[in-house]
């Protein structure tokens, strides 16, 4: 893993000035609600990596403005927001959306207007629709489900499972591959059970979980029920080691849950320890710096994105969307994380992925494929 070399590229910079110009990059994730944290902090990253290409002068001559916006993590908000990016000429790619069931909604518009877009929704049929004017510069489901389940199988022995999910389209079918995974590898699924996202009290649920005494509970919903459930559980004294998808990777899930309720909880998320190399380091130092506090759980692959796009600018043969999508589609960048590059589907050709356990008041590294 490097960091891209961003010192040099004044060198760059008067390679082209014909296309010396300003560009517009939509933006757009939950800033408000109870998964703001996430878009927040991913923005953030973002931001860090573009505030240092335009104060270099930007790539080619081409400097960059963020067109931020709120989706709310609601597919609604993320529809508007969608259209207003088509509808701006200015905007020639767009970095979204964080949540699967928003980008569900949104990738068929983008798709129309010709914008490409770098999608976080991690479900795997996403890139399965025939869009091409999207990648997914992170691991899909397939191998956040993966890995958990194989941790739990092969290091913590678990031979039964429970399966709890939201019914959105990110929690059911992040759950359904553990399940499969789970009893591939030879573990029993017991159960599935389904919660409405608006749930608060998991009384019930957890009662017929209580009577199957399993060992593993993967439960796929987002904050803060992930928060609620790990509580109640422990309340109601249901002994079963706990997994859930990136969504609990936040200092919230254990500041809501309570300390002492979610210890031992395992918690799979792209995303790799602060400390995992000098280019790792080294974002983290910045973004510190930068917003006087730690990086968020995205906050390195919005630096990331920032890094692709630099990529793009270099490799561009203009600034349509369409010349754009194409540099996109082709493009190979050293980044925080490793080499990135797409396959013809838009998934990363190498994504890795990663799974915590909660220690005290932090996430401790475990295992990472």
């Amino acid at each position: 893993m490097k960091l891209a070399a961003t010192l040099c590229l004044g060198v760059a910079l008067i390679a082209s000035p014909s296309l010396a110009e300003e560009i517009s990059i939509g933006i757009a994730g939950p800033l408000s609600g109870p998964q703001a944290y996430f878009g927040k902090t991913w923005h953030n990253g973002f931001q860090l990596y573009i505030d240092k290409l335009n104060a270099a002068g930007g790539v080619n001559g081409v400097t960059v403005k963020v067109n931020q916006q709120d989706d709310k993590a609601d597919p609604r908000e993320g529809t508007l927001v969608a259209q207003k990016f088509c509808d701006d000429e200015s905007v020639v790619i767009g970095l979204v959306n964080f949540n699967s069931g928003v980008a569900q909604s949104t990738l068929p518009i983008y798709e129309d207007c010709t914008l490409p877009t770098m999608s976080f929704g991690s479900n795997p049929d996403l890139t399965k629709q025939g869009y091409k004017f999207m990648v997914r510069p992170v691991a899909n489901d397939l191998a956040g489900a993966l890995l958990p389940a194989e941790y739990a199988l092969q290091k913590l022995g678990a031979k039964t499972a429970v399966i709890v999910n939201d019914k959105q389209v990110f929690g059911q079918g992040i759950s359904e591959i553990f399940g499969k995974n789970f009893t591939a590898g030879g573990g029993k699924l017991l159960d599935t059970l389904a919660i409405a996202p608006t749930d608060v009290d998991f009384t019930s649920v957890l009662a017929q979980i209580k009577a199957k005494s399993p060992d593993v509970i993967y439960v796929g919903a987002v904050m803060p029920q992930l928060a609620l459930f790990a509580k109640q559980m422990h309340e109601q004294g249901v002994k079963a080691t706990l997994m859930v998808p990136d969504g609990g990777y936040t200092p919230d899930f254990i500041s809501q849950a309570g300390e002492a309720n979610v210890q031992g909880t395992m918690v799979a998320i792209q995303v790799p320890p602060m400390d995992a190399s000098p280019a790792i380091s080294e974002f983290a130092k910045l973004y510190k710096e930068k917003f006087g506090e730690e990086a968020g759980p995205y906050s390195i692959y919005g630096y990331v994105q920032g890094q692709i796009l630099e990529g793009i600018l270099k490799s561009t043969k203009g600034l349509s969307r369409e010349e754009m999508n194409e540099a996109l589609h082709a493009v190979k960048v050293d980044t925080a994380v490793g080499t990135l590059e797409f396959d013809d589907i838009g998934e990363l050709k190498v994504a890795p992925s990663f799974l915590y356990k909660v220690e005290g008041k932090d996430f401790k590294l475990v295992s990472s494929k």
